[in-house]
């Protein structure tokens, strides 16, 4: 049973839960008003004895003082009529004191009336000899020490002549035992009615619960099947709307990401097509006889062999940067260097394009820690760019500085700027502002891309802004050394 509960959906195991608590809440309710009801019930009934013992005390006192002796007593104490009698009472009068001695119970018919009213009467000598048991069979015994303590005594002109004990009768058919078996029975099917009734709304509030849990196992199932497009209602602000909204992002993710792959796929197949074309019309025209095999001829295989070679190396680079495996040194190194060596190298293209190439460094030193090599090459990257796009008589600043703990590299140019439907895609693979611009000119198009990721393995961001009239500005940031 245990087995098939905890294979069951979550519903069957909440309801069950709670079947389990409330059962056991009942329980130990029912337990605990019993246990406490038969504590304050027989405290009062003690009290109530005594109080029997109390007015009893003087009427014995009487009967004693009129015979001498306790001789005979035992029939008129257990007499159906004798005592009342004996005392100026009617049974009509004992059973109205009974009631407000007792509440309203009736006194009980039976053998005689103290067993009818759940009392047991002892009366004793001096010496503890018992002349009267109305609810036992200690008559011609003694009392125990401990008995004649609680007893109440008689006391005839100064003189102790005996004692009366009054005590519950302890049966299971007194008014005290069927007034707690009255409420036991009450309390019992009260916490059975409330028990039943919190296991329905419990029932229903699992259920509510677990709703959005089986919505979202169902658009999970769709998503394994391949249906990106699924969404799941979120209401709320709690843990299982959270969930939801996890859900809900990680199918956009995943959505994203298969869009991503496709247009990927087709872009490097795009990338291939037109190198592989151009040294395949090469080829062929070279077998046909078109073209001799000069040197002049065979250059644009190998430009294009070169370009191939280098897009795929990109592709590699990119795709190890992605997945974390990039293997980079984590030097301590100064970025002040690590500028300069890049501006001397991209100097001499700028200088035959016409473009002005300054530095603008804050600070002797710039520590970081990294990978100079690829560091170097980022920078290589976006000064490629800024050159390419600043027009002749133009200005490519590389600006430096640190603070509050980051080293800032800033590459900034005078060229038309980036339009700003295009910013958000710069650091997108394959992407061009100019779709004109041909792999010659415009480099294999993953350059920023992959300057992100190298970036980013540094414990960095990258980021490019385009004030309009203001040129381009990439700026990247890395953590002080």
């Amino acid at each position: 049973m245990l087995r098939k509960i905890w294979g069951a959906s979550l519903w069957v195991k909440l309801t069950a839960a709670f079947a389990f608590v409330i059962a056991l809440g009942a329980i130990g309710v029912v337990v605990l008003i019993s246990a406490i009801t038969s504590h304050e019930f027989e405290l009062y009934v003690t009290r109530d004895s005594a109080r029997w013992a109390q007015w009893l005390a003087p009427q014995l006192a009487v009967y004693y003082a009129s015979n001498g002796s306790w001789e005979g007593v035992d029939q008129i104490v257990i007499g159906s009529g004798g005592m009342p009698m004996m005392m100026g009472m009617s049974r009509a009068q004992m059973e109205r004191m009974h009631r407000q001695m007792m509440g309203q119970m009736p006194m009980m018919a039976g053998v005689d009336m103290w067993t009818g009213m759940g009392l047991r009467v002892i009366v004793a000598d001096t010496s503890g000899r018992v002349w009267v048991d109305t609810g036992g069979n200690l008559k011609g015994e003694r009392l125990s020490s401990a008995a004649l303590a609680q007893a109440v005594p008689i006391d005839v002109d100064g003189r102790r002549v005996g004692f009366v004990l009054v005590t519950p009768l302890g049966s299971g058919n007194t008014p005290e035992a069927l007034f707690l078996q009255t409420v036991t029975r009450a309390v019992l099917l009260v916490s059975l009615g409330m028990g039943l009734l919190s296991l329905i709304i419990a029932a229903f509030i699992a259920r509510q619960i677990t709703a959005p849990l089986r919505r979202l196992a169902g658009a999970a199932y769709r998503v394994a099947r391949g249906d990106l497009s699924v969404r799941v209602p979120v209401k709320g602000e709690d843990d299982l709307a959270r969930v939801g909204l996890a859900f809900n992002r990680m199918a956009v993710a995943l959505e994203r990401q298969r869009h991503l792959r496709r247009q990927l796929m087709n872009d490097i197949a795009h990338e291939l097509r037109t190198p592989l074309s151009v040294i395949q019309a090469h080829v062929e025209a070279l077998i046909d006889g078109v073209f001799p095999p000069t040197p002049e001829n065979l250059r644009p295989i190998h430009e294009q062999t070169l370009l191939l070679r280098r897009l795929v190396e990109d592709l590699r680079e990119l795709a190890l940067a992605e997945a974390g495996e990039l293997k980079m040194a984590q030097d301590d190194l100064d970025m002040v260097r690590v500028i300069r060596r890049a501006v001397g190298s991209m100097r001499p293209t700028a200088e035959q394009k016409g473009v002005t190439l300054q530095e603008d460094i804050r600070g002797a030193t710039l520590p970081t820690r990294g990978d100079a090599q690829r560091l170097e090459q980022v920078l290589l990257n976006l000064l490629s760019n800024a050159v390419r796009h600043t027009p002749p008589g133009g200005t490519v600043t590389v600006r430096a500085w640190q603070e509050r703990g980051r080293v800032y590299v800033q590459v900034r140019d005078t060229g038309p700027g980036i339009p700003p439907e295009d910013l958000p895609h710069v650091f997108e693979r394959f992407w061009r502002g100019d779709r004109s611009r041909s792999r010659e000119t415009g480099g294999t198009g993953l350059g920023l891309a992959i300057a992100r990721r190298w970036v980013e393995a540094h414990g960095g961001r990258i980021w490019a802004e385009s004030p309009p009239g203001q040129g381009a500005i990439f700026t990247f940031a890395l953590p002080a050394g």
